[in-house]
């Protein structure tokens, strides 16, 4: 089994490992992630990189960048109102795990062959946009100057309450997670280059699927906050897991039927 999977050459693996390390050390040194959060970050962007393509860890990095910036994002009013997502826009192992994990077990899975280059290169972009819609809803609805309005029951809430809605985080969410998709096939496109197992004919349906299964992630996290989170049978982390392999799944099998 360990002969089957696909790996690059010795230089691309070190160049790898040492982006890799640069990534989780600048985000340790600017707090974007504690040590622990740091750490896992490296692991990540090593097996995606190193196992799928090279390209996977820019946009790795342009989502903790995004993410970071919407946690910062008017940081002092969200902790006056104790809406605040982390501590002080730095994020811990957990939600990188949480929120992470996906696109290393996609690239282990292309690896071993488990997946078809197209379903990696989907997988992967729904994962990341999954994350990235749910991070911007949850930053950007938290500051809704009005009421939210919860899943279910379908009733307003304070901004920040478990499965909240607000017009201004969905927004965000869909313009994040369209957002996302095209620039990972925007980049797919430009860097994957054609001796690459990865590089393949680009289609449209690849970056709709990815586009509307990133935002609906969204809305699955929202509901599982409503029924499951209020009522303490799973954390924050543990929805964001749920929410993002479900997207991933579901995009599988539309891409699949499509």
């Amino acid at each position: 089994m360990i002969d089957q999977i696909l790996v690059p050459d010795t230089a691309t693996i070190v160049l790898v490992a040492l982006t890799s390390l640069l990534i989780s050390g600048i985000a340790f040194y600017k707090k974007v992630l504690d040590q622990g959060g740091s750490a896992l970050a490296f692991l990540i962007c090593f097996v995606s990189g190193t196992l799928g393509h090279w390209s996977w860890l820019l946009l790795l990095l342009i989502f903790v960048g995004s993410s970071f910036l919407a946690t910062r994002f008017a940081i002092v009013y969200k902790m006056a109102l104790g809406v605040e997502e982390s501590d002080a826009g730095t994020r811990g192992g957990s939600n990188v795990v949480s929120n992470g994990i996906l696109p290393p077990i996609v690239a282990l899975a292309y690896s071993l062959g488990l997946l078809q280059p197209e379903q990696a290169l989907v997988a992967f972009t729904t994962s990341i946009a999954a994350a990235s819609a749910d991070t911007m809803a949850s930053e950007i609805g938290v500051l809704s100057p009005k009421p939210v309005m919860i899943i279910r029951p379908w009733q307003t809430v304070e901004p920040g309450t478990d499965g909240g809605v607000s017009l201004e985080g969905t927004l965000a969410s869909l313009l994040s997670s369209v957002s996302m998709s095209m620039l990972s096939f925007a980049a797919f496109i430009l860097i994957i280059g054609s001796d690459h197992p990865l590089s393949l004919p680009f289609e449209i349906n690849y970056l709709y699927i990815s586009a509307f299964f990133g935002f609906f992630g969204s809305i699955i996290d929202s509901l599982l906050g409503a029924t499951l989170e209020s009522r303490g049978i799973l954390g924050n982390s543990g929805v964001n897991f749920c929410s993002i392999t479900l997207t991933v799944i579901l995009s599988l099998v539309f891409l699949g039927i499509s």
